[in-house]
């Protein structure tokens, strides 16, 4: 498998567990200090301050998400994307849909054991 189809394996992984509402699967790819920074949040910092963040979405909503990498390059052990984020969440108390997308950047470093963990995500809402 390429260093490319990696990546994209570990964002995959990420995407289906938000989706199916595993946390687990999506803390698989994460670094234990990860760090997100989202658009009009607080900055989290690790595995812990991700279930915090994600655990009540996957409760309140039906999601669908993708990522279109649209940048990748790699510096040794640790690897830069950039792209597209979209998806859908139908609320699950009002029915009510939203379609999230915009600009996000993922870095991810190689763990001793030569997967790839993500360390830090920064997003922006909007159009893309």
């Amino acid at each position: 498998m390429s260093k490319r189809e990696e990546i994209q394996a570990a964002i995959n992984i990420w995407n289906q567990g938000l989706d199916s509402g595993d946390i687990e699967a999506m803390i698989s790819t994460c670094h234990e200090r990860v760090l997100t920074v989202n658009e009009r949040q607080p900055v989290t910092v690790g595995i812990q301050a991700i279930r915090d963040k994600y655990i009540p979405r996957i409760e309140a909503a039906e999601i669908t998400s993708g990522y279109d990498i649209e940048e990748l390059q790699f510096f040794d052990d640790v690897a830069v994307v950039s792209g597209r984020f979209y998806g859908t969440m139908k609320m699950r108390d009002t029915g009510k849909e939203r379609s999230p997308e915009g600009r996000l950047v993922i870095v991810y470093k190689r763990d001793e054991t030569g997967a790839w963990k993500m360390v830090l995500d920064i997003d922006n809402n909007g159009p893309a």
